[in-house]
């Protein structure tokens, strides 16, 4: 046989050694690798730190992809960006939410699927030139809540595959719902694939099966603990192809709005993840990452990683500046204050404030409180809520905001250290001689 005549491979045995590879790769999945599985997995950290389950919480970008009723939680614009290694594929994902203050959340996704220099052998082992396997979704989400404890989401996906030289293209859409009551509890359920997207590579077409996604979650601990539990219904159309994967996991913040570890578990795979993030007036940063190990293959498949990290800026905010940074009160002095500036942005007119200041142990020593806009500028003299001067240290606050749509906006952070007594140091007393 000619060295020409190796490349020539006919389409079927090309389709039919990538669906070999795939069959590898769907050991990652909960159906086997099924069509259209790369939208039932997992695309950031946080979610695989937490066994895959969020689709009760939904309170950040991810929500596109999760849950789009999730959105309408978020209150600043949100960028992540996240990629996951699959034994020897690969998942990429970047996405942008954007809340707005009368229409909705709007949020749009780009996932990338896939693998380059795949192997390519014929039955009698020849080898032929390496090709490459992609599956993209570009998702545009949408949602809204007509009350602040109810969202409603959708999504429209467009998706393409490419397999060597064949490709397809395929569109389908997704509703969903979160309901976040009784508190602390909080509640999602998706549809996907509700219009159910087909492609077509060469002349096979694929669907994508309809899944039902529901799921329960708990804030606990001021919302410092998150527990959410996923049960997805694979194929739940079909009963000869249903089946049931549960999901379940939990983050604590160590340190809020700082350090947060997670642990997870589904059918596949145990998580285990963590998050460093750091918030400042105006926006947050953070790096997130989890460590997978695949129990169901007894662990035979090598451990993954996964890295991401996000932003987020702008959007509607509420927070204090304070000085001076070192507060020394003076009660008998009404002129010594320390100043608090209210820096406020909301999606609706204000309905009611709180401000709670505290001590190094969380204990409040202090509240302020009132209805429609709080002031821009407030005092605080140094006093506690009984008329006694705090102890000297480091003081936090707490401010809490309510629009007329009963949305809140919270914000906690520094306040100023107090000093009461002088400085320390040793005062050297000398004898007087006698005279």
């Amino acid at each position: 046989m000619k060295a020409s005549h190796l490349k020539v491979r006919p389409p079927s045995r090309r389709l039919a050694a990538c669906g070999l590879w795939l069959a590898a790769c769907g050991l990652l999945f909960a159906d086997g690798g099924a069509a259209g599985e790369f939208l039932n997995y997992a695309i950031a950290p946080r979610s695989l730190g937490m066994g895959k389950a969020f689709t009760a919480i939904a309170d950040d970008v991810q929500a596109c992809y999760f849950n789009p009723a999730g959105l309408y939680q978020l209150n600043a614009q949100e960028v992540l960006l996240a990629h996951s290694q699959l034994y020897g594929a690969r998942l990429e994902y970047v996405g942008w939410a954007l809340p707005t203050r009368e229409v909705g959340t709007f949020g749009v996704s780009l996932i990338n699927f896939g693998s380059e220099g795949i192997e390519s052998r014929s039955p009698e082992n020849y080898q032929y030139e390496d090709y490459f396997y992609a599956e993209n979704a570009f998702i545009a989400a949408y949602a809204y809540s007509p009350w602040q404890f109810l969202g409603f989401g959708g999504n429209l996906k467009l998706i393409t595959k490419n397999v060597s030289l064949y490709s397809g293209v395929g569109v389908g859409a997704d509703v969903s719902a979160l309901v976040r009551l009784p508190r602390p509890f909080s509640f999602g359920l998706v549809l996907q694939n509700l219009i159910q997207p087909v492609l077509t590579l060469q002349d096979l077409p694929e669907y994508y099966p309809r899944n039902l996604r529901a799921g329960a979650a708990v804030r606990l601990l001021d919302d410092r603990v998150r527990i959410d539990a996923d049960l997805v219904v694979t194929d739940f159309s079909s009963s000869s192809r249903r089946s049931f994967v549960p999901h379940g996991g939990i983050e604590f913040e160590v340190l809020p709005d700082l350090l947060i570890p997670r642990i997870g578990l589904d059918a596949n795979e145990i998580g285990i993840g963590l998050g460093v993030h750091k918030t400042w007036d105006k926006m947050a940063l953070g790096a997130d990452y989890a460590f997978l190990l695949h129990h169901h293959s007894s662990y035979t498949l090598a451990p993954t990683h996964k890295v991401g990290v996000f932003l987020t800026f702008a959007g509607y905010r509420v927070w204090i500046d304070a000085q001076p940074a070192l507060f020394r009160p003076t009660p008998e002095d009404n002129q010594n204050v320390l100043w608090m500036d209210v820096r406020l942005m909301t999606r609706a007119d204000t309905k009611r404030w709180q401000v709670r200041v505290k001590n190094v142990y969380g204990e409040v020593i202090r509240n302020f409180a009132g209805w429609d806009t709080p002031p821009l500028r407030m005092t605080w003299d140094g006093l506690d809520d009984a008329g006694r001067l705090v102890a000297d240290g480091h003081y936090y606050y707490e401010i809490v905001i309510v629009d007329e749509r009963n949305r809140p906006l919270s914000f906690s952070g520094s306040l100023t250290e107090i000093r009461t007594s002088g400085p320390t140091g040793r005062l050297e007393v000398q004898p007087q001689r006698p005279r």
